[in-house]
């Protein structure tokens, strides 16, 4: 099968589109936004945003990864973020595992674009661009209990569940380590 959509790294010209997709419901119903990972919020101007951005990736190099989702044809349809987690840092009950590089991040896509496939498709190659570009040894990813679709794109790129007592309240966790453990 012919490739659907292509990943790119954020340009300035990028903003518009993933500043309006953040102010679709559908879109962030179950998305935590993590504006203290992220380095700036959905509600910044886009100037700013962009300055924030470029701080940031300077900081943190490619693991700071804000990618834009298009299909073959050239339309911006989602977005995937991935940054590194400190060392400490917990979502609940789960805990970053020391000494390791490890990224937390998500994919959202436009509410017209779900339910064909190009979500795991996106992600599959936004896994294969982490990987490729950063020097990460683990994935995580925090698909919320009432978003199945969210679980099921990122069992397909390869993540798998952790352990369910480290679940956090409303939200799976799904890791995809570098090697197979």
């Amino acid at each position: 099968m012919a490739p659907r959509v292509t990943i790119t790294e954020l340009c300035r010209q990028d903003l518009p589109f993933l500043l309006s997709l953040w102010q679709i419901p559908e879109v962030m119903r179950y998305a935590d936004e993590l504006p203290g990972l992220r380095g700036w919020s959905k509600s910044a101007p886009a100037g700013e945003a962009w300055r924030k951005y470029l701080h940031r990736r300077a900081e943190l190099g490619p693991s700071y990864t804000q990618l834009i989702v298009h299909l073959v044809d050239g339309a911006p349809i989602g977005e995937s973020f991935f940054v590194p987690l400190p060392e400490g840092w917990t979502l609940d009950r789960w805990a970053k595992p020391a000494g390791i590089t490890c990224l937390i991040g998500d994919i959202k896509l436009l509410p017209d674009c779900w339910g064909q496939g190009l979500g795991s498709e996106a992600m599959q190659l936004v896994v294969s661009w982490l990987w490729e570009h950063t020097r990460c040894d683990l994935l995580v990813v925090p698909p919320h209990d009432k978003n199945p679709a969210a679980a099921r794109v990122y069992k397909k790129a390869g993540f798998r569940l952790t352990d369910p007592s480290l679940f956090t309240p409303g939200h799976r966790i799904m890791e995809l380590w570098r090697s197979p453990r």
